[in-house]
């Protein structure tokens, strides 16, 4: 089912997702609810962003101060091509310019890419020790799902879409460190979010069966075990018990607007556009509260760089500060993207939510990367929020000065030296803002502090004030 069918399905063109015309009811109100929760979506790409062409730079600001641009005053002229693609989701945004990964510069040494995609969204250390790279604590996806996931549903969703020469990265990490599974077919999530409820109707009564025979077989045998072998035995099965509440709800699921399964999708649009529609289906049916969505690399014959290579990473990505054409091929990669994103939040805007307003208007999302930019660099991080209007003030472009003790590797084009004298705020205070929009208490997401290297300690605790006020 692409796009055009979903939107279509929901009464709505492709040109036109404005709420008004909609006589839809929100799933969530068709079973009696009369709250809406709050979502979190978080999107990554590969290979960061070509900062010079997404800033903005209006005249008469300085780069020394502070101050931020009203995005729903700006005309679409005034934004930089990655951001006028967004256009329509301004009033909802909040573009971060002033942040870095710089506690992944002075981790141990290791891959920077596995560096950059645990720092970004763990706010950790890398763990290099085992065949593939783990995190030292869980990812913000996982702490915030632990908080808000209902107990009888997926208590999380991973979705990646691979494309070109690079898969979709690892993003999401449970508490002990290890890479969750990702599924990278529409058809793979559409099982996992619908296969349960099409199965055969006893097979969850059946399991769950199962469950309370063991536990009555515990009861019996417990007072025969020592307390720390009860105790391990407590916690086994309230996971089970766990388990067994997902398995009846999911058996049970009803969701009107389930789409059909889609079969091979071979463009990476396409797949993008499948995934669009599964996320919209699994928030507003209430089926997880938390979804990742890893993309994969772009193909160059998507954004028009085939004439130049068939390789982004090596070919574009690593080149953009020795080559202007190169520079601009990654400017209308990441130009692609911001499009792709915009469809994406237009789908969660026309779905209406329990409340009267629409799903996107209870979801959190945020846009970020595994790197600053595709030479390696962690200087520039622009992560990019949308919503979140309960706990933050969108709307904006906030410019923040690197003014943090630390130093980052940049090409010898921007310092001779190799470093930059500083660097820009630690991006684990946007990890806590995420954490305490949605109902997560905890003043540090990750790492707390961490040396810098003039010795320094850099304080990465405590949220983003920039997100809720006006500078």
């Amino acid at each position: 089912m692409n796009r055009r069918n979903f939107l279509k399905g929901l009464g709505l063109s492709s040109a036109g997702v404005g709420l008004g015309a909609v006589g839809l009811r929100s799933p969530l109100a068709s079973a009696g609810e009369t709250e809406a929760p709050r979502r979190l979506l978080v999107i990554s790409h590969c290979h960061g962003w070509p900062y010079d062409g997404w800033k903005l730079r209006p005249t008469g600001l300085s780069e020394d101060t502070p101050w931020e641009v009203d995005l729903n005053a700006a005309s679409l002229a005034e934004l930089s091509a990655p951001l006028a693609e967004l256009y329509d989701h301004r009033s909802r945004m909040i573009a971060l310019d002033g942040l870095s990964l710089t506690s992944a510069e002075v981790d141990a040494e290791g891959n920077r890419h596995d560096k950059g995609w645990v720092h970004a969204w763990t706010g950790n250390n890398a763990d290099f020790t085992g065949t593939d790279t783990r995190a030292q604590s869980a990812s913000i996806d996982q702490i915030i799902a632990a908080q808000i996931a209902r107990s009888d549903r997926l208590p999380s969703l991973e979705l990646a879409i691979d494309g070109g020469l690079e898969p979709g990265r690892p993003i999401a990490y449970g508490a002990n460190g290890l890479q969750l599974p990702q599924l990278n077919t529409a058809d793979l999530a559409w099982q996992r979010m619908f296969g349960p409820s099409q199965g055969d109707a006893t097979l969850a009564a059946r399991q769950r069966g199962v469950l309370d025979y063991a536990y009555a077989e515990y009861q019996v045998a417990k007072n025969s075990l020592t307390q720390t072998a009860r105790a391990r035995l407590n916690a086994h099965f309230e996971l089970l018990w766990g388990l067994g509440d997902r398995i009846e709800g999911m058996a049970s699921l009803a969701c009107a607007e389930a789409p059909g399964l889609f079969g091979t999708l071979t463009g990476y649009d396409a797949r993008f556009d499948a995934f669009t529609d599964l996320i919209t289906t699994a928030f507003s049916c209430d089926i997880t509260r938390v979804i990742t969505l890893s993309l994969g690399e772009l193909p160059t014959a998507a954004f028009g760089a085939d004439h130049i290579t068939d390789d982004v990473h090596k070919g574009l990505a690593h080149e953009i500060y020795n080559d202007p054409l190169k520079h601009a091929a990654m400017e209308d990669y990441l130009t692609l993207h911001a499009a792709q994103v915009a469809r994406l939040l237009s789908a969660l805007a026309a779905m209406p939510d329990v409340d009267g307003r629409s799903v996107l208007d209870n979801t959190l999302v945020v846009w970020g990367s595994e790197l600053a930019n595709g030479w390696h660099g962690y200087q520039h991080y622009c992560a990019t929020v949308f919503g979140g209007g309960w706990a933050f003030n969108p709307g904006r472009y906030v410019y923040m000065p690197h003014e943090t003790p630390a130093q980052l590797l940049v090409p010898a084009s921007i310092n001779s030296g190799g470093y930059s004298d500083t660097a820009g705020r630690p991006h684990q205070h946007l990890l806590v803002s995420m954490a305490q929009a949605m109902g997560v208490d905890v003043n540090h997401v990750g790492l707390e502090d961490f040396q810098g290297q003039t010795g320094t300690r850099v304080e990465c605790h405590g949220p983003l004030p920039e997100l809720t006020h006006v500078t």
